[in-house]
């Protein structure tokens, strides 16, 4: 499933400049405080200033905002946290840790793209 960003909110300045973008999930990722994260890549790239330093972010992780409501086929304006992935060992994790990752901002999305049926496929 892939979805788009539409819109952020408390998010660096470059985020915002980027809006909109696509992020195309890659699997759901249980983490210590919920069941529900999920990882996704960002095609193309983000931009992410860290202490005046440019970074290049790739992926990113998105938890949906409020409860009862779920990241699923069909979301539209559906609010979801987003953090970047700032350690790559990451991508070949089965849990999420948080510690590599860091939230930038709350996003508005709506599903775009894939089909519904492709969710949580690679």
């Amino acid at each position: 499933m892939q979805l788009t960003v539409k819109g952020v909110d408390y998010a660096p300045k470059e985020l915002s400049e980027q809006v909109p973008f696509e992020v195309r999930l890659l699997r759901q990722m249980p983490g210590s405080d919920r069941p529900d994260d999920w990882l996704g890549s960002v095609t193309p790239s983000l931009r992410w200033v860290v202490d005046g330093v440019e970074r290049e972010v790739t992926h990113v992780v998105l938890a949906s905002r409020y409860v009862g409501q779920a990241i699923r086929p069909g979301a539209v304006d559906l609010v979801v946290g987003i953090s970047y992935v700032t350690d790559p060992s990451l991508l070949d994790d089965v849990q999420l840790t948080l510690a590599k990752c860091a939230y930038v901002a709350i996003g508005v999305c709506r599903e775009s793209g894939a089909s519904p049926s492709s969710v949580g496929g690679d």
